[in-house]
């Protein structure tokens, strides 16, 4: 009795193993499941023959059977009124690439066909992405700037769906054109040129390995900006670092993260004003000579550059120079006005540009 059993189950375990099926699928339909698709019928209808755990297997297994049985959902002869459902892996909503070639890696639930429009420049146009897949994993390319588009997915019996997703391109690395001061001193001003579409940081370095390398933040929406092109400037304090020598430089970040720095420029600090030692440093001529006013400047300043004057009773209220050199500190000069009440503002500059001006009044 026992091997009479024992005979039984390996005539059923025989009989499961090598029972073959002939399926008829339909549109769209996946064996052994849509989870796990090992065959996918892109047919009207399709012969498959399968084991019994509806793995696809050779055609040759299935010859003694004369026709096919319907597989799963559908054979009943209705119609797929349901859209196809997909997700968008790539590219992200919001999503900040640094290339032009975007990757798209889409999966759907049944054989899909996509397409996309560009709900910028597209003018409603559609471009074909793929037909009849589950899934698209394929590097598009679109412009620099914000990119909103809609995708979508049609299967077999008209049925869609769609998505849009909005995204930003930067591929170009920022460019920083022309920093200020270029050479000589430094007073704590500082100016930065540079071309970037999308800018996301702006920093300031600047110190030596004595007192230290500092560095600030510019605030990129008090900048100006004209033909693509941004005018930026900061004034930090260099007390510190007075009459030492310091090199600085600019780093910009856009929004991939690109970075581009500016190179380093040595510069000497001068944060001290000029000195006028004298008070007595001007006279008006007298008789015919009082169009005259006669200077005797004497400047205490290592770096001097000049020295100007502004007549604030002339229209036009140009700046002049008296003197742009000093003989043993001193500024000598005489300078002619025209008749009337004058008054002028004269102004003590050094070249790092720190500057004390003076007025004075008289009547010509």
């Amino acid at each position: 009795m026992f091997i009479l059993l024992i005979g039984i189950s390996i005539v059923l375990m025989t009989t499961n193993v090598f029972a073959y099926k002939l399926y008829c699928l339909n549109y769209g339909q996946s064996l052994p499941d849509a989870e796990n698709p090992r065959y996918t019928c892109f047919h009207d209808t399709c012969q498959v023959c399968t084991t019994n755990l509806n793995n696809p297997t050779h055609p040759s297994n299935c010859n003694s059977k004369t026709s096919c049985q319907a597989f799963g959902e559908g054979d009943d002869g209705t119609i797929d009124a349901e859209a196809p459902k997909f997700n968008i892996s790539s590219p992200v909503e919001g999503g900040v690439y640094d290339s032009r070639k975007v990757l798209f890696d889409l999966n759907a639930n049944e054989p899909t066909t996509f397409k996309y429009t560009d709900n910028i420049k597209g003018r409603g146009r559609l471009k074909n992405m793929a037909r009849n897949v589950f899934q698209y994993f394929r590097k598009l390319s679109f412009k620099d700037g914000l990119n909103d588009i809609t995708i979508f997915g049609n299967d077999r019996f008209g049925n869609t769906a769609e998505k849009t997703i909005t995204f930003f391109v930067d591929s170009k690395k920022p460019r920083i054109s022309k920093t200020f001061p270029r050479k000589g001193f430094a007073n704590g001003i500082f100016n930065v040129e540079f071309k970037e579409s999308n800018p996301h940081e702006l920093t300031l370095y600047y110190g030596n390995s004595d007192t230290g390398i500092r560095n600030t933040n510019l605030d990129l929406d008090e900048c100006n900006t004209n033909r693509g092109r941004h005018y930026c400037n900061i004034n930090v304090d260099l007390e510190d670092y007075d009459g030492q020598d310091i090199e600085y430089w600019f780093k910009l970040e856009d929004i991939s993260g690109k970075v581009a720095n500016s190179r380093n420029i040595l510069l000497s600090v001068d944060k001290t004003n000029p000195i006028l030692v004298n008070e007595d440093y001007y006279t008006q001529g007298t008789g015919r000579n009082k169009k005259f006013i006669y200077f005797n400047m004497e400047v205490n300043e290592p770096n001097f550059d000049e020295i100007t004057y502004i007549d604030n009773e002339d229209s036009r209220g140009r700046e002049k120079r008296i003197c742009s050199r000093l003989r043993a500190n001193k500024c000598i000069k005489r300078v002619s006005f025209r008749p009337g009440h004058h008054e002028i503002d004269v102004q003590v500059t050094d070249e790092a540009g720190n500057s004390i001006s003076k007025r004075i009044e008289f009547d010509v």
